[in-house]
């Protein structure tokens, strides 16, 4: 992405429920590029659906940290 575009990014972690999946439809809504992040990704199918990009990631675990910034860096 170069310094002249406009677009942006969000990482929302927590994205499975409550206030961190509230926040990526939000975002999605206002056209952001939304990577949402949860342990269980199979209890986030409906924001991957709505547009967001889907990360596996659990920030108690170090390894889990470690490969999920590695696919969120190999796309952009």
């Amino acid at each position: 992405m170069s310094s002249a575009s406009k677009e942006k990014v969000a990482l929302v972690t927590g994205a499975s429920s409550g206030i961190g999946k509230s926040i990526v439809q939000q975002l999605l809504q206002d056209g952001w590029i939304v990577y949402g992040a949860a342990r269980r990704v199979e209890k986030i199918a409906d924001i991957a659906a709505a547009g967001a990009k889907i990360l596996s990631l659990d920030i108690t675990d170090e390894a889990s940290m470690t490969a999920a910034t590695a696919l969120y860096r190999g796309a952009n």
